[in-house]
């Protein structure tokens, strides 16, 4: 297995805020999606697998490394896209990528600093200052930063953040394309990357690890729960039946309920498929 976590642990110093909770997960190699609102600790877990947080308590290994004790070696087979990324803006998108790379200790830097300007799609702004780019090229160098050099671990933290319906899109086909050179670990709150993308994934809620494992299972886990009540556009929508409401569709001439259910409610309104993000409402809302 790639990556195991035992009994990680954090509390922030200045309050009484517990980060993380007591998470034992095993990530396998691939790519991982880690899903979870804002504050249930996505971003403190994914800091300290990259090593920029230091672990408080409990242990990480990435292989046979420790993340205490091998720092250096994991920082050599690493690439890391925070939340938020750093630029110096005053250097060109080349000049920043080839600063990266020799952090990196890339080789034939010029070779790789030019495939990723071509594969992130930014070939017409490689010699453009980083203060004059927009928001989403800023992120799809940032995204670059992380994938330069070919890491045999990617660590991404909302890497769609900023992106246009297009260059997500481009986002997905370059990370699925990596899947047999990398193993990625992906937050978002984007579900759909995610189910795209992802065999497994991990759900937190409030410093815990409520899921990890395969997407398959996980639905296992909400099969026959999931169900649909399609209405005329024109009627009012009576929120309180449905009780636990996942999202409604309007379409042309009609709105479509679709909610979750722990009784058998097939006889009224219409049961199917669930999805991930049926999935991940279930775990986050309900249980």
């Amino acid at each position: 297995m790639a990556i195991t976590i035992n009994q990680l642990s954090k509390k922030y110093i200045n309050g009484n805020v517990q980060a993380l909770k007591e998470i034992n997960a095993t990530i396998p190699d691939g790519i991982f999606g880690l899903l979870g609102e804002n504050g249930s600790g996505k971003s403190t877990l994914l800091r300290m697998l990259a090593t920029v947080a230091p672990v408080q308590s409990g242990n990480i290994h990435i292989e046979e490394y420790d993340i205490v004790k091998d720092t250096s070696k994991i920082r050599s087979i690493l690439g890391y896209l925070p939340q938020k990324f750093d630029f110096f803006e005053k250097l060109t998108v080349y000049e920043m990528l080839e600063y990266v790379a020799i952090l990196k200790k890339i080789d034939n830097r010029e070779k790789a600093i030019m495939e990723i300007i071509d594969e992130i799609n930014l070939k017409d702004k490689t010699h453009s200052k980083i203060s004059k780019l927009s928001g989403g090229m800023k992120q799809r160098v940032a995204i670059a930063q992380a994938l330069i050099g070919n890491p045999k671990y990617i660590i991404l933290d909302e890497p769609t953040e900023g992106l246009d319906p297009n260059e997500r899109l481009r986002f997905r086909e370059v990370i699925s394309k990596r899947r047999n050179i990398s193993n990625i670990i992906i937050s978002t709150h984007i579900i759909s990357d995610i189910a795209v993308l992802c065999e497994n994934v991990g759900i937190m809620k409030k410093g815990k690890m409520v899921y990890c494992g395969t997407i398959k299972k996980l639905l296992e886990q909400i099969e026959g729960k999931i169900y649909i009540d399609i209405i005329k556009s024109n009627e009012n929508i009576d929120i309180k039946k449905y009780k636990n409401v996942i999202s409604i569709l309007r379409k042309k001439d009609t709105i479509e309920v679709r909610f979750i259910s722990e009784e058998d409610v097939s006889y009224e309104y219409a049961q199917v498929n669930p999805t991930l993000e049926d999935a991940y409402f279930y775990l986050t809302n309900i249980q």
